[in-house]
């Protein structure tokens, strides 16, 4: 690899005649220094300046063709970058042959580039974050360049064949040679095989501080000499760069941060990369004196900077082997990833004992012991352990944990623009026409909130605004929230103390155990006319129905199978007595009941306000009160409305790409058969475990309701945290629901399938034998 080291030494003359006769180019020479070639700035009569370079003969000629053509091809994919133009010559050729004593030399011209090398200037900060800019934007111009050399050519200077440099390291100082060997170890037995995974394309591999060009006042003017031109990984490229311009006397840290900051705006580096860069950066500073070592053995000359850059060596390595923790988690920081954190094994009941010193001595937690949950994925959650979880609860995760299609539109909207609604946005409009196409006409009005315990918030003040009455009606042990005003709609959230004197509650139409059961012709009526009594008191005592607000999944109350008509009249009386009907849609739309994409499309009805929370968003805060124009001018006449980040950018974001997932991957009809499968599959249980009552829902929301004796309907409350703890057991995560705490919660994200619904149901089987 060393016979390229040594530069050709032809007479001047020489090269004038051959430049004129093959070039035209005529004017006043200059010397410039070159490791492999001999290296000459021209002058011409009119002030243009250009490189004539004159290749080591032993140089491939493929190489030099591919500098040329990589040139070409940056000017063409980035033709600001500040790098040489090549000069053709008369006949047309990118590099030109010259056989010199029987020798084969290749000869190539270049635009003399202004300004002078970096050399040991130092760089603020600032200055080294355009500097990783640059690599990153010089790497970014030459990925789609394609050649055979870079992969062919084995070049000293190539991280990669280190290992070949290892037969110098008894020549190098005495007090280096345990670090490099060192550092040789850990190539050979670690790094190695990790780089061979790594992306990877032609890089320059060579930008430092006599390769990199600066004006008198400081700014970047160009990079020179692509002979090191390699087919290697990105982590190299920017690794050398930053090894190279590590000043010993000076804290490496704003070096590494800044460069690896600059570099990363333009190309992000992967965490494996970045985990990596610290040991190629010290693979680089060894290198200096070990190609020095070499190239002294052969009698090939030293130029004065790499003699001077391999006296850097050592006290480098030395920072960097002493602060090796702490410097990777700067550089992850810097390449945006949380620092590595020192993995120490916590218990249950020591987290939980922080949790209750910093969030209350009355934890609402699942299980017991709870689990300690580090990473979701589709319809899977991971504890600490690594154990995975079939996550059959969580709605909130609609299209499922982590969904990459949403997670990258979040990503991609963080990174662009997050702000408030006081400025006119694309995505909080493009947002509102989709959210509305898929209701009713009259439903074209759009507040933008946080969550869902906002969205119903605010649709009751507007419904009092509209309606001028303060009353309610809401389902017995019902949720919608947890602000002052829909606590009160929220009778589980306390259903011993409740009491909300302007607030009346509804029976909810329980056709198992309520007054009507199923079979009965006139269930819906019936069940409908037990809200009279209610609307009436309401009138009475001077409040009148603003409003009734009912979530059309019923899933507080069980999951019901409501019939059809019920909420149809429901919604009747309630317009006949002057109020509105919210439909909380934050645990039933978006396709939950496998019907249609909104639980009151799924009932026939159309509402005054659909109230949507965290689901609409994956997870992300979004909460959306959709109603008909004229009420929302009601409502803002009376004063303006306004919720800080409700509608920001990346909470709109995640929604487009929520309604994109469901319409994609059709999960509306998805949560139609599953569900029903799942149900199915339910309900062949239930001749194998006496336990169970009851099998219902629609959709992906089903209720398993557990009893002592099918014939007295006795609620089996006290086995369900019991055989909740044993789902767990089984790798199954499911929730308990009603008033009387005795149905099994099955409310899994909607890319749930049949695959799944199967392992519930056997994971099921076996607890409930075990129960």
């Amino acid at each position: 690899m060393l016979d390229t080291l040594r530069p050709p030494s032809e007479p001047l003359e020489s090269l004038k005649t051959f430049a004129r006769n093959a070039y035209g180019l005529e004017g006043h020479w200059k010397p410039l220094e070159g490791e492999r070639d001999q290296n000459h700035r021209v002058t011409e009569a009119s002030g243009a300046q250009w490189v004539f370079k004159l290749f080591n003969s032993n140089e491939p000629e493929t190489a030099i063709v591919c500098q040329a053509e990589a040139l070409e091809h940056i000017a063409t994919t980035d033709p600001g970058l500040a790098v040489p133009r090549l000069r053709r010559s008369l006949t047309g050729a990118a590099a030109s042959e010259w056989v010199i004593d029987g020798r084969r030399h290749q000869v190539m011209v270049l635009s003399y580039l202004p300004g002078a090398v970096v050399g040991n200037r130092e760089l603020s900060a600032d200055k080294v974050y355009e500097l990783g800019q640059l690599v990153a934007r010089l790497g970014k111009a030459l990925r789609g360049f394609v050649s055979p050399a870079p992969a062919q050519r084995k070049l000293v200077w190539d991280n990669r064949h280190i290992l070949d440099l290892r037969p110098f390291v008894e020549s190098i100082p005495d007090n280096l040679r345990p670090a490099a060997r060192g550092l040789l170890d850990h190539f050979a037995q670690y790094m190695k095989q990790r780089l061979a995974a790594m992306r990877s394309q032609i890089i320059h591999g060579d930008v430092h501080p006599y390769n990199c060009l600066m004006d008198d006042a400081g700014n970047f003017t160009g990079v020179i000499d692509f002979g090191d031109l390699v087919h290697a990984t990105l982590v190299q490229d920017a690794a050398n760069c930053i090894a190279d311009f590590l000043q010993m006397e000076k804290a490496i840290d704003t070096v590494l941060y800044s460069t690896t900051r600059g570099y990363c705006s333009i190309t992000p580096l992967d965490e494996e990369e970045l985990d990596l860069l610290l040991d190629m950066i010290a693979i680089r500073l060894l290198m200096t004196p070990l190609v020095d070592a070499a190239k002294r053995s052969e009698g090939c000359p030293v130029q004065d900077y790499l003699a001077t850059a391999g006296d850097r060596c050592l006290p480098l390595l030395e920072q960097i082997d002493a602060r090796r923790e702490e410097l990777v988690n700067l550089i992850r920081r810097a390449g945006n990833f949380p620092p590595r954190k020192a993995v120490t094994a916590q218990s249950v009941d020591a987290l939980m004992a922080s949790r209750q010193r910093h969030m209350g001595a009355k934890p609402y937690m699942f299980y017991d012991p709870p689990i300690h949950m580090i990473r979701g994925e589709g319809v899977w959650l991971f504890d600490d352990n690594g154990r995975r979880y079939l996550d059959c609860y969580n709605n909130v995760p609609h299209v499922g944990h982590c969904h990459p299609y949403v997670v990258a539109a979040i990503a991609r909207q963080a990174a662009r623009l997050n702000t408030n609604t006081r400025y006119i946005t694309d995505e909080s409009l493009e947002y509102a026409e989709r959210l509305t196409a898929t209701m009713d006409k009259s439903l074209t009005a759009v507040v933008f909130v946080n969550s869902g315990s906002e969205a119903n918030d605010v649709a009751w003040r507007m419904a009092k605004a509209w309606t001028a009455k303060r009353g309610g009606l809401a389902m017995d042990f019902a949720y919608h929230g947890i602000t002052e005003a829909i606590d009160a709609f929220s009778p589980s959230n306390a259903p011993e103390t409740w009491n909300a004197p302007h607030i009346r509650l509804l029976p909810p139409p329980d056709d198992y155990r309520g007054p009507y059961l199923r079979g009965d012709s006139e269930f819906a009526a019936k069940y409908a006319a037990l809200a009279d009594q209610p609307i009436a008191e309401l009138d009475r005592v001077g409040l009148g129905l603003a409003a009734t607000m009912i979530d059309a999944a019923f899933m507080t109350n069980g999951m019901l199978d409501v019939p059809e008509g019920y909420l149809h009249e429901i919604v009747r009386k309630t317009r006949a007595a002057g109020g509105l009907y919210i439909a909380d849609e934050v645990q039933s739309g978006f396709g939950r009941m496998g019907t249609a994409m909104w639980g009151h499309q799924h009932h026939g009805i159309v509402p005054d306000f659909v109230t949507i929370g965290k689901p609409a968003g994956n997870g992300h805060p979004i909460g959306v009160v959709v109603t008909r124009p004229e009420i929302l001018e009601h409502f803002t006449a009376l004063g303006p409305f306004f919720s800080t980040f409700g509608g920001n950018n990346v909470s709109c974001a995640a929604g487009i790409a929520v309604l994109d997932v469901i319409r994609d991957e059709d999960l509306v009809t998805n949560v139609r058969d599953t569900g029903a499968y799942l149900r199915n599959g339910l309900r062949g249980l239930m001749a194998k475990h006496p336990i169970i009552g009851d099998v219902r829902g629609c959709g992906l929301a089903v209720g398993i309701e557990l009893v002592t004796d099918r014939k007295t309907k006795t609620p089996a409350h006290a086995v369900v945290k019991p055989l909740l703890n044993l789902l767990r057991d089984e790798g199954i995560l499911a929730g308990s629901e009603g008033k009387l705490g005795n149905i099994i919660k099955i409310r899994p994200p909607t890319v749930f399938k049949k695959v799944h619904a199967d392992m519930a149901v056997a994971a099921l089987d076996r607890a409930l034998s075990r129960l």
